[in-house]
């Protein structure tokens, strides 16, 4: 870590008292569709985006120092350098067409979107405090829509404990893993980029579903046992934003969630040469109320977690590989007296394997397997066309191929150095959906009619 350049500063400490007045008057905007990597941070350390990232979102070491210490090298206080917008475009192709259309105002098939346009602040708040944030507002292009993205507002500070170097700090942010440092957990893992009109499993976990419908407050610290090892601790409360400020920042309807969620994270890293590894754990609790209640008895979700990322740069080559594997306790103590759920517990796992390689900064592939698998619960995954399950399981399979191509990555063109672009192709396909291979819903589609080819660009600047 940059411990020195970072005490090279001459930081002051800041009172918990500044910290709390900081936050407060920054949220503003900032819930997590897609979390991105923004040319921002790159005008302000002066540094290409290849120096943070291997092609993007992927951080590589200097990219996880940077977010790390508080967003805040190379920077003092905010300029219009710190602003940066980014736009995707894409187009999306189902094997067979969703009759009605992929989406609300969409074709049934073969549809260019306009996804997403956002606007980024990124960079330092107040260099001498320590303060920096990732703040973004979008809007949609499948919604024609305005919503708050990702945000993460973090006050940062160098420390020794027991003689080794220590980075710790307050973050606030609005959603669960916004602020992890690797690439294997659901704010910044693949899928990298999606199509908004897709259809997608009838199941997700419990923390990935929370980003954005939720701010939290908490703690962090790096401490570096050697040079070479560091480990990572974390540690969130988060509340269920007020239902009218999940509708006035384009969240919509809030989960209803009784008291705080709380979140741990805990990770080692080791480095040498060229290489870093990481293995770690996260895990989330939460007590959701059913479904149109806002009081009375509730559920109880707990999500335990285990991942690792493989990292292997050189100026040529950049391999990373990344494992994620989630298991969900859902105890519906309250929605199956209601009628809610078949069954009075049920389990979900989610297991994520990718591979990717980046050459010459400028081409990538990208090879992913996910699934998702869990027990019968017909009432929870009811049939219904296109997003039901027939068999009421919510077991699926999909593998995902990515190529990309960055033709910005070590810096644009000079009357705009900090353009960048991606340029990709992602193929998907489903040898199961929602629980079977055919007539997965019920009425007849199978899990192969929800095959995606989804093609763009992404621009930032």
């Amino acid at each position: 870590m940059a411990l020195d350049r970072f005490r090279a500063t001459g930081q002051t400490a800041a009172s918990t008292g500044v910290l709390l007045a900081a936050l407060s008057s920054l949220v503003l905007i900032g819930s997590p569709d897609v979390a991105h990597a923004i040319p921002a941070f790159a005008a302000q350390t002066g540094e290409p985006c290849s120096a943070c990232h291997i092609g993007f979102p992927q951080l590589t070491p200097y990219g996880r120092e940077f977010k790390l210490e508080g967003y805040i090298a190379g920077g003092t206080f905010p300029t219009w350098k710190n602003f940066a917008i980014a736009s995707q475009i894409g187009f999306t192709q189902l094997h067979d067409k969703i009759p009605g259309g992929l989406h609300p105002g969409f074709k049934s098939n073969d549809v260019v979107v306009p996804q997403q346009t956002s606007l980024f602040y990124g960079g330092a708040l107040d260099t001498q405090l320590g303060l920096g944030a990732f703040i973004q507002g979008t809007y949609s292009g499948v919604s024609k829509s305005v919503h708050w993205d990702g945000a993460d507002i973090r006050l940062a500070r160098p420390a020794t404990l027991f003689g080794k170097p220590l980075f710790f700090g307050l973050t606030f942010n609005n959603a669960p893993t916004i602020t992890d440092l690797w690439n294997t957990i659901p704010a910044w893992g693949f899928p990298y980029i999606h199509s908004n009109v897709e259809p997608g499993p009838i199941a997700d976990d419990q923390i990935d579903a929370l980003g954005g419908e939720v701010y939290g407050l908490g703690a962090y610290g790096a401490l570096n046992i050697t040079p070479a090892d560091m480990l990572y601790t974390e540690a969130d409360l988060y509340k269920s934003l007020p239902n009218h400020l999940s509708y006035a920042l384009g969240a919509g309807p809030a989960p209803r969630i009784d008291g705080v969620i709380p979140y741990v994270r805990l990770a080692f890293q080791h480095t040498w040469v060229n290489n870093s590894f990481e293995v770690g754990s996260y895990a989330l609790f939460d007590r959701p109320y059913p479904s149109g209640m806002l009081n009375g008895p509730t559920d109880r979700i707990l999500d335990v977690a285990a991942d690792s990322q493989f990292q292997y740069i050189t100026a040529k080559q950049a391999l990373s590989i990344q494992a994620n594997f989630v298991h969900e306790s859902q105890d519906w103590r309250a929605s199956y007296p209601l009628g809610i759920t078949a069954n009075p517990s049920d389990t979900l796992d989610l297991l994520t394997v990718t591979v990717s390689e980046l050459l010459f900064q400028k081409y990538g592939i990208t090879e992913s397997f996910r699934t998702v698998y869990g027990n019968a619960d017909p009432l929870l995954y009811a049939a219904s066309p296109i997003g039901g399950s027939a068999n009421g399981k919510p077991d699926t399979n999909s593998w995902s191929t990515e190529l990309d191509y960055y033709p910005f990555n070590n810096g644009g063109p000079k009357w705009l150095p900090w353009l960048n672009a991606k340029l990709f192709v992602v193929d998907t396909f489903y040898p199961t959906f929602n629980g079977l291979a055919h007539n997965y819903d019920g009425f007849g589609r199978s899990a192969g009619a929800n095959d995606t080819l989804f093609a763009g660009i992404w621009v930032a600047f």
